[in-house]
């Protein structure tokens, strides 16, 4: 029978290998040391600032025994400053630090519909490390060094035109708000709501787009409309514009609309839900859904990467191998033996003092004691 697992954790843990050790324990604190000393190229952590320091695990504790050391720490809102010492989830973030502003309906913000704010942060720390370590092989005199990234700073970063329209408007001009589909600078550039109740996304982003949308949508008149002649005057007028293409969209069903519009040299497409999304053709043909064996869950089903290289091979089953997401202490114990050349002895010792936590398949286990 196969065990139910969190699709939450298959989701980001694929190509990963599991090392459960308790930094509570001085012994669990000595095994960390030695990992980094003699093995780490990079360290990540994302605890509260200052833990690590407490443990003795920080950046300073440990690059006197690895000068090439790049450490990563990753917080709420950094390690300095008033607000160091606060907790900070995603969506805290998200309502703070302007995403919710500018997210959801003009009569109520929206959390978006990912935890985005933490997956960009996470990105751009992998960004940041290979810099470090790229920095590092360039300047070897200068060895590795600190990155510190925080979920606030990621979040203020990509606010991107919207951060630069607040603060660089001219005084008294009011901040950027909440639209819904809509955008604050282009219109028409949102999703209508269809015959069907499903959704269509248009995104007319010039004068010549917007004539092919008015031509597909048979309103060939909307083109040479006064009020609508240019993207200024679209946005002048967008109430008005949006009203007629709301009454035009209405008229046809989702897909009837992309059969219509599919290939007429403006960006559109239907709005879908996330298992449509993986199954549409242009999915399915770049392999954005990877399916992996998994020994406790069975056969499961995760997202890809995005990136696709020419020559370097990557681990999509493919070209390179794949590991399903492993269970918390799967590599415990090949870790210690392999890398800190620990007997199995010593490492059920450490298993059994409450240091580390190992897992092994129950059928491997079985068929093993069953041979003996």
């Amino acid at each position: 029978m196969r065990r139910r697992l969190s699709t939450y954790y298959l989701a980001v843990n694929r190509n990963k290998r599991s090392f459960a050790l308790d930094l509570s324990h001085e012994k669990g604190r000595d095994i960390a040391r030695s990992l980094a000393k003699n093995w780490a190229d990079v360290v990540v952590e994302n605890f509260k600032p200052g833990t690590m320091k407490r443990m003795g695990l920080d950046y300073d504790d440990l690059k006197d025994d690895n000068p090439g050391l790049v450490y990563c720490s990753i917080s709420g809102y950094g390690p300095t400053g008033p607000w160091s010492e606060l907790p900070g989830y995603d969506v805290v973030i998200a309502g703070t630090h302007g995403l919710m502003s500018i997210t959801g309906s003009p009569d109520a913000p929206a959390k978006v519909g990912v935890a985005m704010t933490d997956i960009v942060t996470g990105t751009l720390a992998q960004g940041a490390i290979l810099a470090a370590l790229y920095d590092r092989q360039v300047h070897p005199e200068k060895a590795g060094q600190r990155v510190d990234l925080s979920l606030m700073e990621s979040q203020l970063a990509c606010l991107s035109t919207a951060a630069s329209g607040a603060l660089n408007a001219v005084a008294g001009t009011p901040p950027p708000g909440r639209r819904g589909t809509a955008h604050e600078n282009i219109a028409p550039y949102q999703a209508f709501k269809c015959k069907d109740g499903e959704y269509f996304v248009i995104g007319t982003g010039n004068d010549k787009q917007f004539l092919k949308l008015c031509e597909t949508l048979g309103k060939p008149e909307l083109a040479t409309d006064k009020r609508f002649l240019t993207n200024a005057c679209r946005v002048a007028a967008r109430d008005e514009l949006v009203a007629l293409l709301e009454d035009a969209f209405a008229a046809k069903n989702r897909d009837e609309w992309w059969e219509l519009f599919r290939g007429h040299g403006f960006p559109c497409g239907p709005v879908r839900n996330v298992k449509e999304a993986f199954e549409c053709d242009q999915a399915k043909y770049r392999k954005m859904a990877l399916e992996i064996d998994h020994s406790v869950a069975g056969h499961v089903i995760v997202p890809a990467h995005p990136a696709k290289y020419s020559r370097s091979p990557i681990a999509d089953g493919s070209f390179a191998p794949l590991l399903p997401p492993p269970m918390l202490g799967e590599h415990t114990e090949e870790t210690l033996i392999n890398l800190l050349g620990m007997t199995s002895d010593e490492v059920d010792k450490l298993e059994d003092e409450g240091i580390v936590s190992c897992w092994r398949d129950s059928s491997i286990v079985k068929r093993a004691q069953s041979a003996a």
